[in-house]
């Protein structure tokens, strides 16, 4: 059995990836804020893939730090471990969305994301939305874990490309550009998509 622990994007839940393919050796734990994995023997997966999202790449990376000792194959998706910066999202526009968040403001960030409506959830906790914005914004790292694979979609409004092709050309990663958005389960249909072949890595 091989385990996959999925970091999710801001704000989402687990229905963001109800609909990927699995195949049956993968169990698949979806990772929301306050991103913490718990509980879990690790000594009984084969093989640990650590994959994250969005806002997700930056607790992707906390954990792997953490958990050096665990060996897992890592992948990054539309985003970087610093998510505000030169690489991310600038330390200006990160502040405006925390201090003007709104339904409205969401459903236009969403938007930017071309996140299907679906997932939009009429009733968001904003108070809870800001904590995690404001959690990111007072808790800057110091360092970084270089992710084995990176997806990068080349129409992302919310993290742009270049920046974070930026970041990653630097780093030993193997780097697959897609043609997306921020968004990217539109393009990837299933986990394998992201993990690739048995013997990839």
């Amino acid at each position: 059995m091989h385990l996959i622990l999925f970091f999710n994007g801001w704000g989402m839940d687990s229905n963001i990836v109800e609909n990927l393919i699995y195949d049956d050796c993968f169990e698949v734990h979806c990772l929301n804020y306050p991103y913490i994995v718990n509980n879990l023997d690790f000594s009984k997966y084969k093989k640990i893939y650590v994959i994250g999202w969005s806002f997700g790449v930056y607790y992707a990376s906390k954990f792997l730090l953490e958990n050096k000792e665990l060996n897992c194959s890592s992948i990054a998706i539309n985003g970087v471990p610093y998510i505000i910066g030169k690489y991310g999202i600038s330390s200006k526009m990160f502040r405006f969305t925390l201090e003007t968040l709104s339904l409205d403001n969401l459903k236009k960030f969403y938007t930017n994301m071309e996140l299907p409506l679906e997932y939009f959830c009429k009733t968001p906790n904003l108070n809870k939305l800001k904590t995690e914005l404001e959690n990111i914004l007072y808790n800057s790292p110091n360092n970084h874990y270089t992710f084995d694979k990176v997806f990068l979609g080349e129409h992302d409004r919310i993290i742009p490309y270049s920046k974070q092709l930026k970041f990653y050309e630097k780093e030993a990663s193997t780097i697959i550009t897609l043609q997306c958005s921020h968004y990217p389960f539109n393009v990837i249909k299933s986990w394998r998509d992201i993990i690739g072949k048995e013997n990839e890595f």
